[in-house]
């Protein structure tokens, strides 16, 4: 694979839907603090980008120094770091979101981490979005994830999918009211979506690309017109005690 990680990272700014508004404000209404919230595994800087207007201080973290130098400039500070050794002192944190990252994490250092990080009555909020739908193409891009690349997906991929049901932490949760990421998108916007997925990253590096059979048959479905694409949305939130 010739790609640089940068050239991935600039296509994840690129590509990656947007979380909707909605979300950090729900986020900024069940913090009790908002002096300083933490994006970790940040990737290139979307959600650390829409926490700036409800925070003081907002912090990006990942472990990929490339997926950091493609975040556009904002008031957001980056760190490249682990996400169960964070350079961060203690109670030093009024949030912790974690936006489709979680299932990368050594799970029970991270909530260690988490325990040690956060303010009394802070908030830890697991983000994450599933399978999308287009309207007129129900099922595609399903029986595509599920079909030719489900050889390269990860096993905690099953994870995220499901929007982490297994997570627990001894903290009440708090109950996300849901909503739905939508957007207004072209053929070719899909499909650099789509290849902004880990398992496509997997099969080019045994020398396969199962997007080069997959991209004619979903232009010729979509047409050349703009479609409804909907995530489902999903958010588990602890308030630390």
């Amino acid at each position: 694979m010739t790609e640089s990680l940068f050239q991935r990272g600039s296509q994840y700014q690129q590509f990656r839907p947007n979380y909707p508004p909605s979300l950090f404000q729900w986020l900024s209404s069940q913090s009790a603090g908002h002096d300083r919230a933490l994006d970790l595994g940040c990737g290139s800087g979307q959600a650390s980008r829409a926490l700036e207007p409800w925070f003081r201080q907002v912090l990006g973290a990942d472990i990929s120094h490339e997926q950091l130098l493609a975040a556009p400039a904002s008031r957001s500070h980056y760190l490249c770091s682990m996400a169960h050794r964070l350079p961060l002192a203690d109670a030093s944190l009024d949030l912790i979101s974690v936006a489709q990252a979680y299932h990368w994490f050594d799970q029970a250092a991270f909530q260690a981490e988490a325990e040690r990080t956060l303010r009394p009555n802070g908030l830890l909020a697991l983000i994450s979005y599933g399978i999308c739908e287009v309207t007129g193409l129900e099922g595609m891009i399903r029986d595509f994830h599920d079909g030719p690349l489900a050889p390269w997906w990860p096993p905690e991929r099953a994870q995220v999918i499901a929007g982490y049901p297994d997570a627990d932490l001894p903290w009440p949760a708090l109950p996300y009211p849901g909503d739905t990421i939508s957007l207004s998108w072209s053929a070719t916007d899909m499909l650099g979506y789509l290849d902004t997925w880990s398992a496509l990253v997997q099969a080019a590096r045994a020398g396969e690309n199962p997007l080069d059979d997959f991209a004619p048959r979903l232009r010729q479905a979509w047409g050349n017109t703009q479609r409804t694409v909907r995530w489902p949305l999903r958010v588990r939130a602890w308030r630390k005690q």
